[in-house]
């Protein structure tokens, strides 16, 4: 899990997520560079551009530009800002979600096993949570041998 301290709301660029759960491996794979986890935790809280990334990272503004157009076509972080410096825009950006965390059933498909996953409204959700709850207890066991772990996350 990667885990942003940024803001909650930035005057003008809305609402940053809490988290961001990975659906698929591409975006897994173009978050596993170490370079790129820097980029995103050097943002922080502050917008920053490509020149201050490099120079705060100590990589020439080449490879952080590469690596920022990857983490932006992936929906990991976003512009939030530009400047016009000698003719050429400069772009601020920031993280889209304050914690990256792999979705519970991305690797079904590699292990062959499917994830179950379900849609419930709003307003029937408190009560979907009591029954779940009272099946639980109905068929939960603290037997180590023959059982299958089941988790429920809200996503």
């Amino acid at each position: 899990m990667l885990i942003c301290k940024c803001q909650q709301k930035l005057k003008g660029v809305g609402t940053i997520k809490k988290i961001m759960y990975i659906t698929d491996l591409d975006k897994l794979k173009a978050l596993s560079d170490p370079l790129r986890v820097g980029i995103i935790t050097s943002l922080g809280t502050t917008k920053k551009n490509s020149q201050q990334l490099a120079k705060l990272l100590k990589i020439n503004r080449t490879r952080i530009h590469y690596h920022l157009n990857i983490l932006e076509e992936m929906g990991f972080v976003r512009v939030v800002d530009t400047d016009l410096v000698n003719g050429i825009v400069q772009k601020y950006y920031l993280p889209t979600a304050h914690a990256f965390v792999p979705s519970p059933d991305i690797f079904s498909e590699i292990f062959n096993e499917k994830a179950d996953s379900y849609l419930i409204d709003k307003a029937k959700e408190q009560q979907f949570l009591e029954e779940f709850r009272m099946l639980t207890k109905k068929y939960t066991t603290n037997q180590n041998e023959d059982c299958t772990k089941y988790t429920l996350l809200k996503l």
